[in-house]
């Protein structure tokens, strides 16, 4: 449970459990969803090779509908709504949750020998994709893998939900935190070497002292002296005095708006602390922090969690403030115009895990951004009793928050916020739907095993243009698997057939035959084996390649 009863579903903002499916990822997932996107980045390079080098690393709706490009984009989709990808590039191999990749693979296998190098080459140190992340995440990342090389590159803008940032190399002596952030997307860059230690970029108010840390201009030498004293202090007498001429120094930067100075000092005292733990000294530290968790002191400090390289260490010390310390991450938090500084503040205040109170506020809040990270502050921290107060945005009249607030319940995956979810299949905007198709083929997840009927999910099936959202519906009638669900698949999976006199004419691409089949064979198996090969013989070449594929799966 968390403060004021409020109940965690999910432990912090690093978990890398799905924002749509609650499975458990395992090593047999990434694997599949790694060889996947491997397919697509090499389709989209191929295609992006042939367009004018202006319009090369555009995600538009020519490349989009490229028939390659998309059949790789729908097998990736599936992969990723049966598992999470959690890979990390260790020593020049790809390494999933936990287990290194033969290194022969890389070899062998061209797709993901170029996958590896372009990954190498853009210096990329971990993909992680949740389970059930949206077509266009993925195809953005795979984008960004084939887009060329280019030292110096500037970041991609990208429209869409915030947190959200994109850079596509590394180039600055201050290495980014993430190359790649979406709702359901991370890429990490490879980690520095032991000689490439995060520094803090100098500004024209700041100098680095050996050691790295910055400290200020005004009056620099002294915090230095004050801080190597309270390093080597290892009796209370002799911190309390270091920490008296710290304090004073305190005064002195919180007065100039010194948010560096702070940091430096803050820094400094948790090492501190950590260094003699119960012994000598203790106590001086422990007066330094108090009187950084004033309320000047901690506005300044949460300036600098962007920036800093010992962010966890800073937290810590926040986090003694409480509530207070929530408050003034999520100001800096709406206050900020850059993408990256956004993330740092989203993710620290999911990792504090304090204050749901005050996000329980922002969700009435008359600006929209206000509302749209507030709702999914809440779903990240796993604050169930939240889904009361997101299940009305469900309605609300602004798109964005209104993915925020699925996305957001689909997390929480409560017992109220599925059906909740489940009333939306017809929302006017696909991503929408598209989760609540999702919700439907997650019964009893948090809602006590009750399965909803397949009808409603079915009618909305057929008037549904959208194809993203059409596969997530096929694909949730499998995993309902009930008796009416599997006749509506049996008969999409067969050919058209010659309209009676009065009736439409139906005729089925081959994509959505194909989803249908396999969510029969996710259904029931083996059971449907008899119907599969009937199709054997299809007069659409692709059809009967995935029943040969299929049959395979199930014999």
């Amino acid at each position: 449970m968390g403060p004021l009863g409020y109940r965690r579903s999910t432990p912090n903002a690093n978990t890398t459990e799905s924002g749509t499916h609650g499975a458990v990822p395992d090593g047999r997932s990434s694997g599949a969803v790694l060889r996947a996107l491997a397919v697509l980045i090499d389709r989209v390079a191929a295609v992006q090779a042939l367009r004018p080098p202006e319009t090369a690393g555009e995600i538009d709706a020519e490349l989009v509908m490229q028939p390659l490009v998309r059949e790789a984009l729908r097998q990736l989709t599936a992969r990723s709504r049966d598992g999470a990808l959690l890979c990390r590039i260790v020593d020049g191999r790809f390494v999933l949750e936990g287990v290194p990749l033969d290194g022969r693979l890389a070899i062998d296998d061209p797709l993901i020998g170029g996958m590896l190098r372009r990954a190498l080459a853009l210096g990329i140190g971990s993909i992680t994709v949740r389970q059930g992340a949206a077509p266009g995440e993925l195809l953005t990342l795979a984008s960004l893998f084939a887009q060329p090389f280019r030292a110096g590159a500037e970041a991609l803008p990208l429209s869409g939900d915030t947190p959200t940032t994109i850079t596509r190399a590394i180039s600055s002596e201050e290495r980014p935190r993430e190359l790649l952030r979406l709702w359901g997307v991370l890429v990490t860059p490879l980690e520095p070497g032991a000689d490439q230690r995060p520094r803090f970029t100098p500004s024209s108010s700041a100098v680095l002292d050996d050691s790295g840390t910055g400290t200020s201009t005004a009056g620099g030498s002294a915090v230095a002296n004050a801080l190597s004293r309270l390093a080597t202090a290892r009796t209370d007498d002799a911190a309390l005095a270091a920490g008296d001429l710290l304090i004073e120094l305190i005064d002195g930067a919180e007065f100039r708006g010194d948010a560096l100075t702070i940091e430096s000092i803050a820094r400094a005292t948790m090492q501190h602390v950590h260094a003699v733990g119960g012994g000598g000294g203790r106590l001086g530290g422990e007066r330094i922090m108090r009187r950084l968790l004033h309320r000047t002191s901690l506005r300044l400090l949460a300036t600098r969690v962007p920036y800093t390289p010992e962010r966890t260490i800073i937290l810590e010390l926040m986090a003694r403030a409480g509530d207070a310390a929530v408050e003034v991450l999520v100001q800096e938090l709406l206050n900020s115009s850059e993408s990256q500084a956004r993330r740092a503040y989203f993710d620290s205040i999911v990792a504090l895990d304090l204050n749901a109170t005050l996000l329980f506020d922002l969700v009435r809040d008359s600006r929209w951004f206000v509302v749209r990270n507030a709702v999914a502050l809440l779903g990240e921290m796993g604050v169930e009793q939240a889904d009361v107060v997101m299940l009305p945005l469900l309605t609300h009249e602004d798109d964005r928050i209104r993915i925020a607030a699925a996305r957001a319940l689909m997390r929480l995956g409560t017992a109220k916020a599925m059906p909740g979810l489940h009333g939306v299949i017809e929302d006017a905007h696909p991503e929408v739907r598209r989760i609540a198709a999702a919700a439907y083929g997650l019964p009893g997840h948090g809602g006590g095993g009750v399965r909803p009927h397949a009808a409603r999910l079915a009618a909305a099936l057929d008037k549904e243009r959208n194809e993203d959202v059409a596969l997530e519906m096929l694909a949730s009638l499998g995993k309902l698997g009930s008796a009416d669900a599997i006749q509506r698949l049996l008969r999409i999976a067969q050919p058209a057939v010659a309209a009676e006199p009065g009736e439409r004419q139906t005729n089925r691409d081959a994509w959505i035959r194909i989803a249908a089949l396999e969510a029969l064979v996710r259904a029931r198996g083996y059971a449907v084996i008899g119907a599969i090969e009937s199709l054997a013989g299809d007069a659409d070449p692709d059809v009967a390649a995935a029943v040969v594929r299929l049959r395979a799966t199930i014999a």
